[in-house]
């Protein structure tokens, strides 16, 4: 686990195709989400952390 939470020495992306779906998946088995899904004009993206404390993105691509 890492030393300081707060601190990211690295980052892991999971492109998904549908980020809402993704979310809904992951929270329904625990997933805590630092925050809501945030939405821009090119990605649907959220952050959680996995049992361990690393963090974790998933991403959304979408077409334009």
């Amino acid at each position: 686990a890492p030393t300081d939470a707060n601190a990211v020495s690295h980052s892991m992306t999971i492109r998904v195709p549908d980020a809402r779906a993704a979310h809904a998946t992951l929270v329904g088995r625990g997933a805590a989400f630092l925050a809501s899904l945030e939405e821009s004009d090119w990605e649907i993206r959220g952050f959680f952390r996995d049992p361990d404390g690393h963090l974790l993105e998933i991403s959304e691509a979408k077409s334009g």
